[in-house]
């Protein structure tokens, strides 16, 4: 299998990945054969400036078409490597059109979305085809690899205008979820408590009475507390009035004694 050309952001092919793809081989998995891909939107992230937007269109259309050709040797379905290519240019499309760069405008206008899937919708059917996956299961597996690398990699779509955390635990979800299926954990729930909620991480460490007795605690410090603020607060408002809460003196009088 030959090994596909490095793509470049520069006509003069510098910042190429040849000297880190040491770890790709000779493309064992679908994630690695975008690897270069990958490396890609790694340079635009940190604003390696393409020469054109005509150019890095032709450099990923040619980047894509070795990868399918390849993933088709390794007996990748076609369900699979459609939506790992449409993953990753979702995840280049958000890159550049997320840029400062000089051809984010004319690549609005022509995105890869647009271009090679007829689709301006990829904020939200990278989630849609996501979820397709996962109902797959294990025989989609290199696919959600993919899905995942481009989530690790900062994809957001449409949850860029919702709450982060939503993102963050789809992430560590389909990352168990691919752990699991290569059988590196022993077991896995979807359904599975949030790990940073506190509640969960008492339940498991400190025993309810110790919790109890803290809370009372807190509780009693807390009332104390507010006690002596208050009665201090109360003694510093009335301090002028004390004048006028004093008794009043008693009236002076004379007794007289008769012979």
């Amino acid at each position: 299998m030959s090994i596909p050309a490095n793509p470049s952001l520069f006509a003069d092919g510098s910042d190429s990945p040849q000297a880190h793809r040491a770890g790709a081989g000779n493309g064992k998995s679908m994630l690695e054969l975008l690897y270069d891909g990958f490396y890609l939107v790694f340079l635009l992230k940190r604003n390696y400036v393409p020469n054109s937007a005509d150019h890095l269109r032709s450099q990923i259309r040619e980047l894509l078409d070795t990868f399918e050709t390849s993933a088709r040797r390794m007996s990748a379905s076609a369900d699979d490597v459609f939506a790992a290519k449409y993953a990753f240019c979702a995840l280049l499309d958000e890159t550049v059109l997320g840029s400062q760069f000089s051809i984010r405008e004319e690549w609005g206008r022509n995105p890869l979305q647009l271009a090679f899937f007829g689709d301006q919708l990829a904020g939200e059917n990278f989630f849609v085809k996501l979820d397709q996956l996962r109902g797959h299961g294990a025989p989609s597996l290199q696919a959600l690899e993919i899905f995942h690398y481009c989530l690790l990699l900062g994809f957001q779509g449409k949850y860029m205008l919702e709450a982060p955390e939503k993102l963050a635990l789809l992430t560590a979800r389909l990352g168990d979820e691919i752990a699991f299926m290569r059988g590196k954990r022993t077991g896995f729930s979807p359904f599975w408590a949030i790990p940073d909620k506190v509640n969960h991480m008492l339940k498991g460490d400190i025993p309810l009475t110790y919790i109890l007795i803290g809370m009372a605690a807190l509780g009693l410090v807390a009332f104390l507390g507010l006690q002596a603020l208050l009665g201090h607060r109360i003694s510093s408002e009335m301090k002028p009035f004390d004048s006028l809460l004093q008794s009043p003196p008693q009236a002076a009088h004379i007794t007289i004694n008769l012979p």
